[in-house]
């Protein structure tokens, strides 16, 4: 019992030492300036690298990780692109809303958006996010991507977005699934729901690089289907994959999403590579 008190003694003691009057906190200014301190700090040891080149670099929340020059090479692509397919068009297309390749075909998709062609630094960083240990690029592609999205707006917005499936086996193997690191960083800048969850690739597919287009297309035949616990109703939802050739991913995802009810469905990616016609 004696312990006990004098246990309470100190304890009464010591907040009266924290509590007292002369002991003020910090005003609540300087906790909001103390996490920028340890950054800064950190920054300062540790310098943070650019997620590409890593050469040394600004960090700035929020924005993508890169230095200055790679910052440019991932820069939004100002080339016309048609807004129904992604691919490069001719500026006299771009009323009619699609062009020389997508006009007359059904598409289950209603609009791409793409930083810019599956070539040089562009296709070397698609590579490389494809692995574990570059999911930071990953990240810092994901955020340009959603500031791609800003600067050349859909004509509604998403209700919520999603990445393309990835084979259980295969996420295993490459311990790591490129498409949900990608939409998570799209989701978070643009402030919108992920369902990481919502599609699902029901068999293990052949890589689609080594496969003709119709080949292509017979891979990913009913390969996908959306979640039978979702219930979309009439939402928009954004789809998002590192990079599109043909399209005939994007297709059978869409068409899963718009069985599941959703209204329009949305394709981003890092990369649009030409199709071989």
């Amino acid at each position: 019992m004696a312990l006990r008190v004098k246990t309470k003694a100190s304890l009464a003691s010591v907040t009266d030492t924290v509590a007292g009057p002369t002991a003020q906190l910090p005003p609540r200014r300087v906790w909001r300036w103390l996490p920028a301190s340890r950054r800064a700090a950190l920054d300062l040891l540790f310098p943070p690298r650019c997620t590409f080149c890593a050469a040394e670099c600004l960090s700035r929340d929020g924005q993508p990780l890169f230095c200055p020059e790679c910052d440019d090479q991932f820069a939004v692509s100002s080339r016309q692109r048609c807004p129904r397919c992604g691919l490069i068009c001719a500026e006299t297309d771009l009323p009619r809303g699609d062009c020389g390749y997508c006009r007359g075909q059904r598409l289950h998709f209603t609009a791409v958006r793409t930083l810019g062609s599956y070539q040089d630094a562009l296709r070397q960083a698609v590579l490389k996010i494809k692995h574990a240990a570059h999911e930071p690029l990953a990240v810092a592609l994901g955020q340009r991507m959603a500031a791609c999205l800003l600067a050349r707006p859909l004509v509604e917005k998403p209700d919520l977005v999603a990445p393309v499936p990835m084979h259980w086996l295969k996420r295993l193997v490459r311990r790591t699934h490129t498409a949900e690191t990608l939409a998570r960083a799209v989701a978070t800048t643009l402030g919108l729901p992920l369902h990481s969850r919502l599609i699902r690739c029901r068999r293990l597919l052949a890589r689609q690089a080594s496969l003709t287009p119709p080949q292509r297309k017979l891979n990913v035949r009913d390969a996908f289907r959306a979640s039978p616990w979702t219930r979309l109703n009439g939402r928009r939802v954004l789809v998002v994959d590192d990079v599109m050739t043909t399209g005939a991913t994007a297709q059978e995802v869409s068409r899963a999403l718009r069985e599941a009810g959703a209204a329009a469905v949305y394709v981003a990616t890092v990369a649009r590579s030409t199709p071989d016609f």
